[in-house]
């Protein structure tokens, strides 16, 4: 079940500019559907992704292999867990973009603040000098 959630949407993303993954994302959404509704999933898909990842594994290393196949489903949720964490921060992280102009308000930096017009970070900055370039510009030149 985990692994069809992380299949579902690595391969939607992956389905939009290849039509090879299609397939599998179709196969996963199902499988995903089917287990939201409380059925079983009876495509096999999260055999046949456990079986061609295993597979893959098994020709570079047996004992990695059969490590990979034994804790299978603890890796599934391990990914599917930093999956949603991920989500979170980013969506987060676009939000505050969107409200303060800056990805974390909290510390007072601007990761993203050259994408900002007139956008200036000094040595000596403690906060993102947004408004006037001219000034900005002129205390470069004489920390010079």
């Amino acid at each position: 079940m985990v692994i069809c959630i992380i299949a579902l949407v690595v391969f939607a993303v992956l389905g939009i500019f290849s039509a090879k993954y299609r397939i599998l994302a179709r196969e996963a959404f199902d499988c995903v559907f089917r287990r939201v509704t409380l059925r079983p999933c009876n495509t096999g898909f999260d055999a046949k992704m456990k079986g061609k990842i295993t597979g893959r594994l098994m020709q570079r290393s047996t004992r990695l292999a059969s490590f990979a196949y034994k804790y299978f489903e603890v890796f599934s949720w391990i990914f599917t867990i930093l999956m949603i964490v991920s989500l979170v921060l980013t969506a987060q992280a676009f939000y505050n973009l969107a409200v303060y102009g800056t990805c974390d308000p909290q510390s007072g930096s601007c990761v993203l603040s050259p994408l900002v017009k007139g956008a200036y970070i000094g040595p000596n900055a403690t906060n993102c000098d947004v408004g006037n370039f001219t000034a900005a510009s002129q205390a470069i030149k004489q920390a010079g």
